[in-house]
This record gives structure tokens, C-alpha cells and sequence, in this order.
């Protein structure tokens, strides 16, 4: 994925994991990822693929497509 890609996932999984009332901790132990993973992916250095970013969507609550849309 593309550097703006990768931003706007990061920003909405920030939102959303915030929402849900989640630390990075919490979210990572869900998912079974590190918690620097988690960070990396809020901060727009790193994104997922397609599968943990669907597991992600699932442990939110949140279609996939609110992750990647502005």
C-alpha cells in the first residue's frame, strides 16, 4: 500500500480502537500481533494485509472499508 494509504488506515484505526475503548495492549493481544505492530500501523509506517486487516475490522467492529476510506 502507498504511504496515504497506509496514513489513512493508521488514523482510523486509531479512532476506531479508540472507540471501542482499547489500548494498543488489548488490541494486539486480540489479534495476536505485537503491540509495536499496532503502533507502526496507528503512526502510517506499516500497514497490514488483507487478512489481519479483516481480523482487525472483526475485533472493532467495523466494515473494512471504513479503515480505508478518508
Amino acid at each position: 500500500m502507498n504511504k496515504e494509504i497506509n496514513e489513512i488506515f493508521g488514523q482510523n484505526l486509531l479512532k476506531f480502537r479508540k472507540l471501542k475503548g482499547l489500548t494498543q495492549e488489548e488490541l494486539s493481544f486480540e489479534l495476536d500481533l505485537d503491540k509495536s505492530t499496532i503502533g507502526k500501523y496507528e503512526n502510517g509506517t506499516r500497514c497490514p494485509n488483507l487478512k489481519i486487516a479483516d481480523r482487525i475490522a472483526k475485533v472493532l467492529g467495523v466494515k473494512l472499508s471504513e479503515l480505508v476510506e478518508e
